[in-house]
């Protein structure tokens, strides 16, 4: 069932922002988010790095994605980098070392 909501289930899907959190410059945005779709699956955790203009999309997040609702403390440390912490013992989905040229390192 939670491959539903990681892969995406069309308009049954939506994405509730948690956190957003400027770069330094403001040029790009890191979003925390919920993605929930529907009563047959589990609420998850993700991240998105976007540009500052951008809409987040309704999809699922480019950066990380965990198992329910993880609560994600994010920080950028340059206008390239960026730290998310909190991860816990959450189950990881998806953990990328980058996402929209910004590098994401992860702690626990």
């Amino acid at each position: 069932m939670l491959a539903i909501a990681v892969s995406g289930c069309g308009d049954q899907c939506r994405n509730e922002p948690v956190t957003i959190v400027p770069s330094p410059s403001g040029a790009s945005r890191a979003v925390v988010f919920h993605r929930n779709c529907g009563a047959t699956t589990e609420i998850n955790t993700q991240v998105a790095v976007l540009p500052r203009s951008a809409q987040q999309p309704n999809i699922p997040g480019n950066a990380l994605i965990l198992s329910g609702d993880v609560p994600l403390k994010v920080r950028w440390d340059s206008e390239t980098a960026l730290t998310v912490s909190g991860l816990g013992s959450a189950r990881v989905f998806k953990q990328s070392p980058a996402a929209a040229d910004v590098a994401i390192t992860y702690e626990k």
